[in-house]
């Protein structure tokens, strides 16, 4: 298989988690409104929906890491780099992506072991109701490695546009 077709491959399926977790915001809407009825109308308060909605929050930020790295929307200083030409921003995505490696590599060996752990001894949330906490912490490794697959795919394009013979802006 090409480089080029694991990179749409790695693009496609950020792409779908992206998708599809976005309607997760429609629950977390949905139940804020009946929790806030509930709570400020009828003067009865749940003792779930504080907790799934710490749950859908969790899952949708967490999986969707690879997305917004896709779409390019992490927050960036963006002051300089722009006016620099495509050769010059791949060089300097090349030199600081050693640090997003490093960071996501510490990131994925923690919540690996932090969600085995928590399956093992099958966690729960502090609460009241106490719903399980494990099948969220299952959930960071899964979201962190499709985090670093489309740092690797940004990583092989970024080389590819340092090598090229491009210098004016795009």
């Amino acid at each position: 298989m090409k480089a080029r077709s694991w990179l749409e491959w790695i693009d496609v399926i950020n792409e779908w988690a992206g998708r599809i977790l976005s309607f997760f915001i429609l629950p977390m809407t949905v139940i804020t409104v009946i929790e806030v009825i509930l709570r400020y109308v009828f003067n009865r308060p749940t003792i779930w929906a504080w907790d799934i909605n710490i749950m859908i929050l969790g899952a949708f930020t967490v999986m969707t890491g690879g997305y917004v790295l896709l779409k390019e929307g992490h927050v960036a200083m963006d002051i300089f780099v722009p006016r620099f030409s495509l050769r010059v921003r791949a060089l300097i995505a090349l030199v600081t992506s050693v640090l997003f490696f490093f960071s996501i590599g510490l990131l994925l060996w923690q919540s690996g072991i932090a969600g085995w752990e928590s399956f093992l001894m099958r966690e729960q949330l502090n609460s009241i109701w106490s719903p399980p906490l494990y099948p969220l912490k299952m959930l960071w490794p899964i979201g962190v490695f499709l985090l670093l697959l489309q740092g690797v795919a940004k990583l092989i394009r970024d080389l590819n546009d340092a090598r090229s013979k491009e210098v004016k802006n795009q």
